[in-house]
């Protein structure tokens, strides 16, 4: 049976807990150090949803340039595809936000060492009834 401390002993470690667990918080509040060079090599993805109303999935690949471009290579569930260019923007609390030349806009979290990323579809071309999201994940520096 594991020794127990007199209850002085065991008073005195809580202020160190509370401590510890204030640090961690004050920690979690520091802005994360993303920038556009955060992006920065080939990822692969996959998304799905719906689609100007319809049942919709495509996958591909983004090579990221660091600097606010991307060339996108995909394949839709209906049969579209293709490479097209795009930009983007990285916030300093990694939030990212990508332009494609038909207006489509995706936004995403970026995890701080850039490695991978979830986004949603915040802006369909047209009007489109859209719901899509997705991630990528890096495959290539």
């Amino acid at each position: 049976m594991p020794a127990r401390l007199p209850l002085p002993g065991r008073i005195a470690r809580l202020p160190l807990i509370v401590l510890a667990m204030a640090a961690g918080s004050a920690a979690s509040a520091t802005p994360l150090p993303c920038s556009n060079a955060t992006l920065k090599g080939t990822y692969l993805y996959s998304e799905s949803g719906v689609l100007n109303g319809k049942p919709y999935a495509e996958s591909g690949r983004e090579v990221y340039d660091g600097q606010g471009g991307i060339v996108l290579s995909y394949r839709g569930s209906d049969g579209s595809g293709g490479v097209e260019k795009a930009t983007y923007s990285v916030s300093a609390d990694c939030i990212a936000m990508a332009t494609y030349p038909d207006g489509q806009k995706a936004t995403s979290f970026v995890s701080p060492d850039g490695s991978r990323f979830v986004y949603t579809i915040t802006a369909a071309p047209g009007g489109q009834t859209t719901a899509l999201s997705g991630s990528e994940v890096r495959v290539a520096p």
